[in-house]
């Protein structure tokens, strides 16, 4: 395994403190909508996965079961979503995003869009572009490591 030091320590750190700050930033907007994080993240898996299980639903947000559960009894008593048996199996109960939770994603997608615009306006084109290369690489090396792990393969990077 490759230790960590000088840049990419520094590269960890950053991280570290650009994720806090990301999330420091963005929190208000949480409040303003009353959607706590998590449940943003239900919410887009079902608005993308309309049907999808509660099962495959902690499975895709990786949470605890029951957790997700408590979540999506709130959602569906606030009117976010909706359940429905499958009409091929009775047993399964598939999870719907109602018209509210389509709206307030929008909404808040667009705020959430509109303060990014203000950060980043902060940027110059150069900047931007530099971040961007810099994220896109940085993902990658992600996918990489990723992949090897599945696969088996514990190689250094």
């Amino acid at each position: 395994m490759t230790p960590l030091t000088g840049q990419r320590t520094e590269l960890m750190d950053l991280w570290h403190h650009l994720t806090h700050a990301i999330h420091d930033r963005f929190r208000p907007i949480f409040r303003e909508f009353n959607l706590p994080p998590m449940t943003l993240i239900l919410l887009k898996q079902v608005n993308h996965h309309p049907g999808i299980t509660l099962s495959e639903l902690a499975r895709r947000a990786e949470s605890a079961k029951s957790y997700v559960s408590r979540m999506v009894d709130s959602l569906v008593a606030e009117g976010y979503l909706e359940r429905r048996p499958d009409p091929a199996d009775q047993r399964l109960i598939r999870l719907f995003p109602t018209d509210l939770a389509r709206s307030r994603l929008d909404a808040l997608e667009s705020r959430i869009r509109e303060e990014w615009a203000q950060v980043t306006a902060e940027l110059s084109q150069a900047d931007t572009e530099a971040v961007v290369r810099s994220f896109r690489v940085l993902l990658e090396a992600l996918r990489r490591t990723r992949n090897r792990a599945e696969s088996g393969d514990h190689r250094d990077a």
